[in-house]
């Protein structure tokens, strides 16, 4: 052991500056990833380009929140604007939006079936024992009034997860196409 060995330093080895250059990889990617989580140009659709759902409270007596969205978003994707008895509304993609009894209509009580297609709004009146008295206003301007079970239930989706409500507990359906 006439020679000494030279103690070589980590950082110095292959296996070292490997080490060092993958750390420095995953330090830049995590700082990328935290400052841009939808990507760098904000993904294919940013948060506030999205459709606005969710439940949100309408002024008493007050005006549509149709016409506080902006028209490029109505155009992306059609929606439902349900609004509950006690005012709050949700609006739901149309595509997949469907009655619990009939799917893509409504079906009232006279035995007369209404596709979701004919209908610019459905209107909720009195509720009666096991029925709800409706006015249903079709796309061509044309008004029907009738009733449907009152057990029946509107389901779809919005941009942030399922929604359903009762007959009982609404006061409009307006179809945004």
């Amino acid at each position: 052991m006439a020679e000494l060995e030279k103690k070589q330093s980590f950082w110095t080895t292959l296996p070292g500056m490997l080490t060092g250059i993958a750390a420095l990889l995953t330090a830049v990617t995590g700082l990328l990833v935290v400052m841009h989580p939808h990507g760098p140009a904000g993904g294919k659709e940013s948060p506030a380009a999205g459709v606005s759902s969710g439940v949100q409270t309408a002024p008493a007596g007050g005006g549509s929140s149709a016409s506080s969205a902006p028209p490029m978003q109505q155009r992306q994707k059609a929606t439902v604007l349900v609004v509950g008895k006690d005012g709050t509304e949700t609006r739901v993609f149309l595509n997949g939006f469907k009655d619990s009894y009939t799917d893509e209509a409504i079906g009232l009580k006279s035995g007369q079936s209404i596709p979701f297609d004919k209908i610019r709004s459905i209107d909720f009146l009195d509720v009666h024992e096991y029925q709800r008295d409706v006015k249903v206003t079709l796309t061509d301007g044309r008004t029907l009034e009738g009733a449907i079970q009152s057990g029946e239930q509107f389901r779809g989706e919005t941009d942030i997860g399922p929604f359903a409500i009762s007959v009982v507990n609404l006061k409009r359906i307006a179809f945004e196409r």
